[in-house]
C-alpha cells in the first residue's frame, strides 16, 4: 500500500541523500507542540488536534507519542490544525508522512485558547482571529493530510468555526547562505545531493496528488521572502483538495448534457453527474468507497435520506444501490433530486450538503459536498439541455 511505501522507502531516500546543512528558514525558536482543542460545541469539526510552533527531526516521533498519550492512535480523520513558520525540512516530510499514515486531516488555522479543561483539552475562543500560517516546511507537513483545507473560501463548519491561514513557499537554504550569498559552502558532491532530494520531494508530493508546480513556486521565490498560494494555485496545485479537482461537460446520445464532478475523500473516490430532468436539477451519485462499506448501517440510519443543501431546500433521495467490488471494496450509486428551482440551482458554484437527522448523516452528507473551480460561473448548460417530455430512463446518463 502506498502509506507503507512513504514509511519505509521515501525515509530510507531521504536519511540518504539528504544535505544536513539544509533547513527551512523559521521565524520563531519554539518547537512544535500538540494539544487538544474544543469549541465546546458537539459538531463533529468542533473538536481538533493543535500543532503548533517550529517543526524540529523529532517532532514527527512527538505527534505520534502525543497520540498514543491520548488513546487515539485507531482515530481516523483526526483534524490537524497547523500553525507553523516551517522548521527542519526531513521533520516536515516525516509528519507528513505520519499524518497521511494516522488517515488524519490538515487545516491550516491556529487557535486562541480562553482556558484549559481538565486533561489538558483547550477551550479557544469563536471571537478572537488568529493570524496563522503554515509554511516552508509546514507544507510538506500538511499535504500529508487526507483532507486539507487552505482556501479562502472554506466553509467554516468544516474547520471547527475557527479562521483559515495561509500557506507559504519558499527556496529552501541554510543558514550561512542565507545570511552570506557568496558564502562557498557547498561542493559538486552536495549539488548531487540536492537533486536527488528534489526527486524524493516530487515523489512525495505526487504519491500525495499534489501538483509539482507547488515546487515551481518555491523554488520562484527568495528565502527571505515567503509565497502564499492564491485560492487558484491551491486549486492547480491540488494542495487544497477539498476544492473540486476536476468537472467535465458532457454530452451523451440521448441529447442529455451533465455536469461531470470528480473528487477524492478520506475513504470513498466521487462521481457526481448534474444533469436536467423535467424541469428539476438531478444527481447520480457514484460512490466507490476503499473498503467494505455497512450497507446494513446505512440502511438503519437512513442516511443520505435528509438531505438538503445549504442555505436552500431538500435534496431528495430517489434510488439507490451497492454492490462488492473485486477488490474488496464497496459500490454504491445514488439518484438525487433538488427540489429547488432549476434557475436557483443553475447560479451556484458552492454545494454544501447538510443532514442534521445523526451525526452519519452528517457526514456522508458533508463528503459529497463540493465547489466549482473558479473557471466555472454556473451549471448554466443544464436547462438548454432539459427534456421535459423524456422518458426518465432517456433523461439519464448513459
Amino acid at each position: 500500500m502506498r502509506s507503507r511505501f512513504y514509511s519505509a522507502a521515501l525515509l530510507i531516500a531521504i536519511c540518504l541523500y539528504w544535505m544536513t546543512t539544509l533547513k527551512a528558514v523559521a521565524d520563531s525558536k519554539d518547537p512544535m507542540i500538540f494539544y487538544r482543542a474544543t469549541t465546546g460545541g458537539n459538531c463533529e469539526t468542533c473538536q481538533w488536534i493543535a500543532a503548533e510552533g517550529v517543526i524540529t527531526a523529532n517532532t514527527y516521533n512527538e505527534f505520534l507519542q502525543f497520540l498514543r498519550r491520548e488513546g487515539l492512535t485507531q482515530t481516523k480523520g483526526l483534524n490537524i490544525h497547523l500553525n507553523s513558520p516551517g522548521g527542519d525540512l526531513i521533520g516536515g516530510v516525516r509528519l507528513g508522512i505520519a499524518i497521511h499514515n494516522n488517515k488524519a486531516n490538515t487545516v491550516v488555522s491556529g487557535s486562541a485558547t480562553e482556558k484549559i479543561w481538565e486533561g489538558g483539552i483547550q477551550k479557544v475562543s469563536l471571537n478572537q482571529v488568529v493570524k496563522s500560517q503554515c509554511s516552508s516546511a509546514c507544507v510538506f507537513a500538511f499535504v500529508g493530510g487526507i483532507n486539507r483545507y487552505a482556501s479562502r473560501t472554506t466553509p467554516k463548519r468544516e474547520i471547527g468555526f475557527q479562521n483559515i491561514g495561509r500557506l507559504g513557499v519558499h527556496q529552501f537554504y541554510d543558514r550561512i547562505s542565507l545570511a552570506d550569498s557568496d558564502a562557498q559552502t557547498l561542493t559538486a558532491h552536495d549539488r548531487i545531493k540536492d537533486q536527488k532530494v528534489m526527486a524524493v520531494l516530487l515523489g512525495y508530493l505526487s504519491g500525495m496528488g499534489v501538483s509539482a508546480e507547488l515546487l515551481q513556486l518555491a523554488g520562484s521565490t527568495h528565502p527571505k521572502d515567503m509565497h502564499y498560494l492564491t485560492d487558484a494555485e491551491l486549486l492547480r496545485t491540488r494542495a487544497d483538495n477539498r476544492m473540486v479537482q476536476q468537472v467535465f461537460i458532457r454530452g451523451y446520445k440521448n441529447g442529455v448534457g451533465i455536469a461531470e464532478v470528480k473528487f477524492t475523500r478520506q475513504d470513498a473516490d466521487y462521481r457526481l453527474e448534474l444533469y436536467c430532468d423535467r424541469g428539476k436539477l438531478m444527481m447520480q451519485a457514484t460512490i466507490n468507497w476503499h473498503g467494505l462499506y455497512d450497507v446494513t448501517g446505512h440502511k438503519t440510519w437512513k442516511l443520505f435520506s435528509g438531505m438538503s443543501l445549504s442555505g436552500s431546500g431538500r435534496v431528495s433521495l430517489v434510488s439507490e444501490s451497492f454492490s462488492q467490488r473485486s477488490d474488496g471494496g464497496t459500490a454504491g450509486k445514488l439518484r438525487f433530486r433538488f427540489q429547488d428551482p432549476l434557475s436557483k440551482l443553475i447560479q451556484r458554484t458552492e454545494f454544501q450538503f447538510e443532514d442534521f437527522s445523526s451525526r452519519y448523516a452528517s457526514n456522508e452528507a458533508r463528503d459529497l459536498s463540493f465547489m466549482l473551480p473558479s473557471g466555472f460561473d454556473g451549471l448554466y448548460i443544464l436547462p438548454r439541455t432539459c427534456q421535459p417530455l423524456a422518458s426518465p430512463h432517456q433523461a439519464r446518463p448513459q
